[in-house]
């Protein structure tokens, strides 16, 4: 048994899709006092708005409705797909100290991570979407600690647009929105519970980074953490390598043209200097004008729901879709 942890968790990683989220999350993960499930919740902030619906959890077969109502839940159908994961409800109410939303969600994580009270380790969850429900969880969790993962918004808009055909501009200016949002009640937090990284820094040199992480979490550094076990990305350039791909930055530079590039950078030219990025452009921002957002959000979902009928079929697709936009789309960031 490891020897607890000052800080035994929260931990949350967010940033932007596509941004190293997953290969961070892998990376901690190879510490033995550090457990954060392969899959993102992405449910928290439906769960917090519609709990009292759910009813008394602590009672077992109420328990067990909400349970089996979650199955279907984006993250429970990614573990049992891609890691072979069954959902133990036993064990699930059994890990429970309480059934508020904090209690039931540490409990899920805490059992699917591996990681029981008393085993020493930092319980945590890598959920994208949280980029802008910092407040969420610093109300459900006072001392949780978040990791912030960010990347150059131009190889950002570029990645999403290669996975899903999303729309550059639009991915530019949610990367600009969602982080201004992120920046403001992270604030709240303080340099002890809220640290961030650069994408580019962690491919290029992870060890560094990986122990500043360390330092910030009260843990000493562990052989073997910038050494994946398995491939963290199934899409993009960085698709199948167990290997870091240092190489995998700036691609902006090549992939996109003058025009687009200064657009971008007029719409996130002073949020790219913050993170001492490259840019051209030293104005104000601008803005994409909110028919254009609307416009160009069409067009995304019609590119995402195209590429989940390719991979599931229309009756799978069109399920999940729904309940990913129901828990993590339907909702404003909650205060």
């Amino acid at each position: 048994m490891l020897t607890p942890a000052p800080f035994g968790g929260p931990l949350f990683l967010v940033g932007m899709p596509r941004s190293g989220t997953k290969l961070l999350r892998d990376l901690l993960n190879n510490h033995p006092a550090i457990g954060i499930p392969a899959a993102e919740t992405e449910f928290l902030p439906d769960w917090a708005q519609r709990w009292p619906e759910f009813g008394d959890l602590s009672d077992r077969a109420t328990f067990q409705a909400f349970a089996e109502r979650q199955a279907g839940s984006p993250y429970f159908v990614y573990l049992r797909e891609e890691q072979g994961h069954q959902l133990n409800i036993d064990a699930w109410y059994a890990a429970c100290t309480g059934f508020g939303t904090a209690a039931v969600f540490e409990a899920l994580i805490r059992t699917d991570a591996a990681s029981p009270r008393g085993s020493g380790r930092i319980w945590g969850d890598k959920s994208p979407g949280y980029v802008q429900h910092i407040a969420l969880l610093n109300r459900l969790w006072p001392a949780c600690r978040v990791i912030h993962i960010v990347r150059d918004v131009r190889d950002y808009a570029l990645s999403i647009d290669q996975a899903w055909g999303k729309d550059r501009l639009r991915a530019a200016q949610r990367w600009v929105d969602r982080i201004t949002r992120l920046e403001l009640d992270a604030a709240n937090l303080g340099s002890r519970r809220f640290i961030e990284l650069r994408y580019e820094d962690l491919v290029r040199d992870p060890g560094p980074e990986l122990a500043r992480l360390c330092t910030f979490l009260d843990l000493p550094t562990a052989p073997g953490l910038t050494q994946l076990k398995r491939p963290s990305e199934n899409k993009g350039d960085a698709r199948g390598h167990t290997a870091i791909k240092a190489d995998n930055t700036a691609k902006y530079k090549a992939k996109m043209d003058p025009a687009e590039i200064a657009q971008i950078e007029r719409l996130a030219g002073p949020l790219l200097q913050r993170f001492a990025y490259p840019c051209d452009h030293k104005g104000p921002a601008e803005r994409l004008p909110p028919y254009q957002m609307a416009a160009r959000q069409l067009k995304d979902g019609v590119n995402l729901l195209r590429a989940e009928l390719k991979e599931r079929g229309p009756v799978d697709a069109l399920a999940l879709r729904w309940r990913t936009f129901q828990e993590s789309g339907a909702w404003e960031p909650l205060r």
